[in-house]
């Protein structure tokens, strides 16, 4: 049986919302303030909705807690958690671009899990919306907000990329959220950081459609705080997985500035990342292929 991933599914219908369609191709719901998209550009996303993987991504698919996208089953998470959810959380959070497992007790993402093709980052279909703010969508005690950010050394860093995610103004504008920061030295956020994200783009538009994973790491009992009580990472980890080729690269990063051309020396297998990190990035995959695949160090970049 092919596997179909819906990345997302829209309602043509432009009625009952209310107001006229902007540049973009979408518009404000005036009841609940949400952005909607009813054509191009904002819509190119439709384009790319279907993405077919093989058969092993996600083998004897039979109980209700799969992530199998197809018919009643495409609103999981918009198809971010197709191979797993690397954790329980506190809370998950389904935005259309990606999802999230987030901890109350440090304020942050746990995880952040994404698909990535070209058809997504390629076209820069909207501009970067740089609107940080809070998450409404989290308990008033454990969200981020823009006052713990007013400090003179760290940057509102985000973990999935602006720039990976711009098919629309909805799809861009969630990453802005702060839920999606964490504070990052500018050495690592503007350099290697940066780096890596340009190239997981770089990737996708070469090998097709990937399956991302990405967070922060907070190691030790000494860490340092900004705002009220938002720790700072001691380190970060990159998770890529090209489920046609059945090949994943992955990386931890100390929070230091790094140059994109270093990134190499980081390089780790998912087993590490999993150590390090207690979460589970594949855990759809069968036994013994997951075994295989998160057992690999890659000896170079891709």
């Amino acid at each position: 049986m092919t596997l179909t991933i819906i990345l997302l599914v829209l309602s043509n219908l432009a009625f009952g919302h209310g107001g006229g369609l902007d540049s973009s191709g979408g518009h404000n719901n005036r009841k609940t303030s949400e952005y909607h998209c009813h054509r191009e550009p904002c819509f190119s996303l439709q384009n790319i909705k279907q993405q077919e993987l093989p058969e092993t991504v996600v083998p004897n698919a039979s109980d209700d807690s799969t992530y199998r996208l197809t018919g009643d089953q495409t609103n999981k998470c918009n198809g971010h958690l197709l191979i797993g959810v690397p954790s329980k959380s506190d809370q998950i959070l389904c935005r259309l671009g990606y999802a999230i497992g987030y901890d109350y007790s440090r304020k942050s993402a746990e995880w952040v899990a994404y698909v990535l093709t070209p058809q997504i980052h390629s076209s820069a279909n909207v501009p970067r919306q740089d609107n940080f703010r809070p998450d409404l969508e989290l308990p008033v005690d454990s969200r981020k907000t823009l006052r713990d950010f007013e400090e003179p050394v760290f940057d509102r860093g985000h973990l999935v990329s602006s720039a990976s995610l711009d098919a629309s103004v909805q799809m861009n504008s969630e990453t802005f959220l702060l839920s999606n920061m964490v504070p990052q030295l500018p050495g690592l956020n503007r350099g290697g950081w940066k780096g890596l994200e340009s190239r997981e783009r770089k990737w996708s538009a070469q090998r097709g459609l990937l399956v991302a994973y990405t967070g922060s790491i907070y190691q030790g009992n000494n860490l340092v705080y900004i705002g009220d009580n938002v720790p700072v990472p001691t380190h970060f980890y990159k998770v890529l997985f090209d489920p046609r080729r059945e090949e994943a690269i992955s990386f931890i990063i100390p929070h230091m500035r790094v140059l994109t051309l270093e990134l190499s020396r980081y390089l780790v297998s998912i087993d590490q990342v999993e150590k390090l990190t207690g979460l589970d990035f594949l855990g759809r995959l069968e036994d013994s292929k997951e075994a295989e695949i998160e057992s690999r160090r890659p000896m170079k970049m891709w």
